[in-house]
């Protein structure tokens, strides 16, 4: 997609994701923003993902990234990051405007 963010495809036995864990990805609000970390371990190298949604008032959009951390609150921190520079106009390729 040009001038938009990726939105990773998930395929089936590619990620794992208990559901016993979907409490641990606390949304973080910003700037009138929600910030949902959607991290995911990719299967046999125990590396997490950058993978998150925001939520404006008019919307969501999923954004993620091929950078990859050793564990899942590594992983956390890295989208709640990535997602405040989204929101701050200071990721390439990578906007918000039309949610707000």
């Amino acid at each position: 997609m040009e001038g938009r963010s990726k939105t990773l495809m998930l395929q089936s036995g590619i990620f794992r994701r208990p559901f016993s864990r979907i409490g641990s990805l606390i949304p973080v609000s910003y700037k009138g923003f929600t910030i949902m970390p959607r991290t995911f371990q990719i299967r046999g190298s125990g590396r997490w993902t950058l993978d998150l949604s925001i939520v404006g008032r008019k919307g969501l959009r999923v954004f993620s990234s091929s950078l990859t951390y050793p564990t899942e609150q590594a992983a956390i921190a890295g989208c709640s990051d990535f997602g405040r520079r989204i929101i701050d106009g200071r990721a390439e390729d990578c906007s918000v405007e039309d949610l707000e």
